[in-house]
């Protein structure tokens, strides 16, 4: 369990670059111990809301909170706050100890206590031996390891992530999001996490806050975000779906039905409350969560792909145009060739639906 203190707290925070607003009144709070990732495309804001996290932009309305305490004009140095960039920044001319020792000489720690953590967070990422090496002779995710390491000796109450895997290959990329989750509970340091990744986010998250255009769209569980999306844009983006239009036919409290492709579809009402009964909508459906076989509709499969422990087909259906469908096993491939006949079923299937 996380603790019930707040890390960090926004209260409607804006930021504007001319007549661009960046971010558009960015409310989130997060508890003591939690690992929260901003999720979302290139240019959403997720870097600009971390910098003003971090107090390298200021905002223009609202306010920040870090432990309970009001920073939004604090400066960086006087935040508490660990950060590990996104091209590390790490001193060529230092060797390992004294970049990872850097912050706590700028905060006057003593010789010997900062000798002591620095030897404690070499240990921590795996690099005791390698304390006399410059960085031009380590690896990325040795480097990479500095970078955290020198973040985390200061003891911060908050540590940021700006993108910190993004130059790793996806081996040591994978290799280090397991090392970087298992650092994080054994130290339980609050974590914001920025990426584009959506793999990384659902993996290492305890919750994911997903923003497009500058807003925070949706803040969850990585289970809540994919099954139970609250807003069109979440749905499309996390995971994938196929989208059928489809219509309205009534709201009965919780649920709603909508009709696609001449079949019925019980989904949330959540998203779909003020919309009229026969109101134009899009109907989201995970590949998961189709069938190749039982009742629903009749296609044809146009193309495959073999993925290890999974096969994905695509169906060309009449009633609804082109399905993805994502079935287990190897034995899919014999079973559905190019070209053979299929009848897509829905039975389980948990769509959402949203007002067009």
């Amino acid at each position: 369990m996380h603790g019930t203190e707040e890390a960090l707290r926004l209260d409607g925070v804006t930021k504007r670059f001319g007549a661009v607003t960046a971010l558009h009144e960015a409310w989130l709070r997060v508890a003591d111990g939690e690992f929260v990732t901003l999720l979302g495309p290139s240019g959403c804001g997720k870097t600009t809301l971390l910098n003003l996290i971090a107090g390298f932009l200021d905002a223009d309305r609202g306010e920040i909170f870090v432990g309970g305490r009001l920073v939004t004009q604090t400066p960086v140095w006087e935040r508490d706050i660990g950060l590990v960039f996104q091209s590390y920044a790490l001193f060529p001319h230092m060797d390992v100890a004294r970049n990872i020792g850097y912050g706590l000489r700028a905060r006057g720690v003593g010789r010997s206590e900062a000798q002591a953590r620095v030897a404690e967070a070499l240990a921590l990422v795996r690099l005791s031996g390698l304390a006399d090496r410059r960085p031009r002779q380590l690896s990325g995710g040795q480097q990479q390891r500095v970078a955290l390491a020198r973040a985390l000796v200061i003891r911060p109450r908050l540590l940021l992530l700006d993108e910190p895997f993004s130059a790793l290959d996806r081996n040591l990329r994978a290799e280090m999001q397991v090392e970087l989750k298992e650092i994080q509970r054994r130290l339980g340091v609050t974590t914001i996490f920025v990426t584009h990744d959506q793999g990384e986010a659902m993996s290492m998250s305890d919750r994911v806050a997903v923003m497009s255009e500058g807003r925070i769209l949706q803040v969850g569980s990585p289970e809540e975000i994919y099954r139970r999306p609250a807003h069109r844009f979440v749905a499309g983006f996390i995971g994938d779906a196929t989208v059928l239009p489809g219509r309205l036919e009534r709201l009965d409290g919780a649920a709603a039905v909508v009709r696609a492709a001449g079949l019925a579809f019980t989904v949330p009402a959540g998203p779909l409350s003020g919309a009229a009964p026969g109101a134009a909508v899009s109907l989201y459906l995970r590949p998961e969560h189709l069938q190749p076989e039982g009742e629903g509709l009749a296609g044809r499969v146009v193309s495959r792909a073999y993925l290890g422990d999974r096969a994905e087909l695509w169906i060309e259906t009449k009633a609804a145009g082109r399905l993805l469908l994502r079935v287990p096993g190897h034995a899919a491939l014999a079973r559905w060739p190019v070209g053979a006949a299929i009848t897509v079923g829905f039975a389980g299937a948990e769509p959402v639906a949203f007002p067009d």
